[in-house]
């Protein structure tokens, strides 16, 4: 089961690397890791995703509580949250893919955000499963994909 962890903290050096290391010393492998900064309270938000059982995330969250810079640590389940990745495509321009881009681009809700004489690359944000998906159908004119870590934020509440 995917969990999101959301910490506040400090913009500090070296604090991603003592929460980094709290999960190194679980053996916890972090999924998906996003960081942005908060900047009218000179602050930052973590947000992680890993796949854990429950009882084990609310341990490590205990332990990412007494990191000093940290201010506060939520748990999420999917079902709680809104949450979207984003991805950079690109693709080869060929005259077989162009025919049928437009549709399959249509279809999956994805954009193109440039183009040239040799390559597309095309943006999607969604699920992880939409980006795959939107990978899969254009696999053999794939020629480099990049994609974000989650970006969410609670459903209801603080």
């Amino acid at each position: 089961m995917n969990i999101t962890i959301t910490i506040y903290s400090e913009n500090k050096p070296g604090v991603l690397y003592r929460i980094a290391n709290l999960f190194l010393r679980r053996k916890v492998n972090i999924e998906s890791l996003t960081v942005s900064e908060i900047k009218s309270e000179d602050r930052s938000r973590f947000t992680i995703v890993v796949k854990e059982d429950l009882s084990l995330v609310a341990k490590i969250a205990k332990q990412l509580e007494r990191i000093i810079e940290v201010s506060s640590v939520e748990i999420h389940t999917d079902n709680e949250l809104i949450f979207k990745d984003a991805a950079l495509i690109k693709i080869s321009k060929n005259p077989k893919v162009v025919k049928k881009l437009d549709s399959i681009i249509s279809l999956l809700k994805a954009s193109i955000a440039y183009q040239n004489d040799k390559y597309i690359i095309i943006e999607k944000l969604g699920t992880e499963e939409d980006i795959d998906l939107l990978v899969s159908t254009l696999e053999p004119f794939v020629k480099e994909t990049v994609k974000s870590g989650r970006i969410a934020l609670p459903k209801n509440g603080q």
